[in-house]
């Protein structure tokens, strides 16, 4: 019965090749097919594009070429020449700007004598109601241009401590600015100082060390 049985089943489907023993024919052609079917999808998506995309590409060229070329500059010196007339014409943009007194004050004569010009006791003196800052404004161009040395009495207060040169430092205009302000202000009342002055003393004094409080008075009163 079992023998029987065995002989009436259907032969067993094929076992594939073991490994090293030669492929089948129908194998190979497999494999082929598969590969001609793979060579031909890289074609896909590499149609060429349509008509109206070469139009707006040629069109966008275009005008972009328009624009840089009407409103572009050019390596032309019209615009540095242009420039250059109106410095020489002396407009008001070409001109310095004025100098603020008060600003150079604040950067350079704060750190000594203090904001509202008190001065320091002993050390620097005051310049709100001094005696020196109301004299003839000649005297204080020259303490600024080329520094004080040596005892000096304020306010009746005596001080030793030497105040350096600025001439260097700052020009005409801007020493003429922060003695104005200085003259002016604190409840001082004395007139401004001009730049004319202040050059008219640089030149007379070139070379000029450090005055002195005799020399200054001197000075004074051979006016």
């Amino acid at each position: 019965m079992s023998e029987q049985t065995r002989d009436d089943r259907e032969p067993d489907a094929p076992l594939p090749p073991l490994l090293g023993e030669p492929e089948s024919p129908e194998i190979h052609d497999i494999h082929r097919g598969i590969l001609r079917r793979e060579k031909n999808e890289p074609d896909e998506g590499l149609e060429p594009a349509p008509w109206w995309v070469w139009a707006v590409s040629v069109v966008l060229i275009f005008a972009m070429g328009f624009y840089l070329g009407h409103y572009s500059g050019s390596f032309t010196p019209v615009a540095h020449q242009l420039e250059q007339k109106a410095a020489a014409g002396g407009t008001a943009a070409a001109q310095a700007p004025v100098p603020q007194g008060d600003v150079i004050y604040s950067s350079i004569c704060l750190p000594c004598h203090q904001p509202g010009g008190v001065g320091m006791a002993g050390r620097y003196p005051p310049l709100a109601g001094s005696e020196w800052v109301a004299k003839d404004p000649s005297i204080p161009a020259r303490i600024v241009l080329h520094g004080l040395q040596g005892p000096i009495r304020v306010k009746s207060a005596g001080y030793a401590n030497e105040m350096p040169a600025l001439g260097g430092q700052l020009q005409d205009d801007e020493i003429a600015a922060v003695l104005t302000y200085v003259r002016q202000a604190f409840g001082n009342k004395a007139g401004p100082v001009t730049a004319e002055l202040v050059a008219k003393i640089r030149k007379e004094t070139a070379g000029q060390g450090a005055w002195t409080a005799p020399q200054l008075l001197a000075l004074e009163a051979a006016k």
